[in-house]
């Protein structure tokens, strides 16, 4: 019969593979060409969003991106825990979740979705088209540069994902926004 480990153990193995990250991450990859690409991607994009946000739907916009930075990391933490994927490089030491995507990428991209197609058709085709390229073209060169390796995952599953997370997010938004209307009533 297997041991079943106690928490005791688990939480050694957990801080010698924490050390053994950070180590990599010190040693091989922290001030690397790819890790200033990885943090030029984090911060970089958020002035660009800056200069085009519709100011007067700030909140909303806002309120939209957190959602998905909230559903996407989670996603992420879930099947990196899961070992559905890996990430062999990450801009921070010890963080699962790719933050130029899930923080940047992602978010801001779904955010400019979000404010130039409003009515449910185009913003469901857009969206479609996005989640296409994400899955189909985006991943592949992530694995490509070696940022990221699915172990159990395929890009069909991503690319539901990505219209699922929109579309679940939008409408959370606009729930909210209908409710907030209501109560001034």
């Amino acid at each position: 019969m297997q041991k079943i480990p106690t928490s005791m153990e688990i939480q050694q193995h957990t801080i010698e593979l924490n050390k053994m990250m950070m180590d990599y991450w010190i040693h091989n990859f922290v001030f690397s060409i790819k890790w200033w690409i990885l943090l030029a991607l984090t911060i970089v994009p958020w002035f660009f969003w800056w200069k085009i946000v519709d100011k007067s739907r700030i909140l909303e916009t806002l309120l939209y991106g957190f959602f998905i930075i909230s559903i996407s990391t989670f996603l992420d933490v879930m099947g990196w825990n899961f070992s559905m994927w890996v990430y062999p490089d990450a801009l921070l030491p010890l963080c699962t979740p790719l933050l130029p995507i899930d923080y940047t990428l992602l978010p801001i991209l779904y955010l400019l979705v979000y404010q130039y197609f409003s009515s449910w058709k185009s913003f469901s085709i857009v969206l479609l088209i996005m989640s296409f390229i994400f899955a189909f073209v985006c991943e592949p060169i992530a694995e490509m540069l070696n940022l990221y390796k699915p172990l159990k995952w395929n890009h069909v599953y991503s690319f539901f994902g990505f219209f699922l997370i929109g579309v679940f997010s939008r409408g959370l938004v606009l729930k909210i926004i209908t409710i907030q209307k209501e109560g001034y009533r």
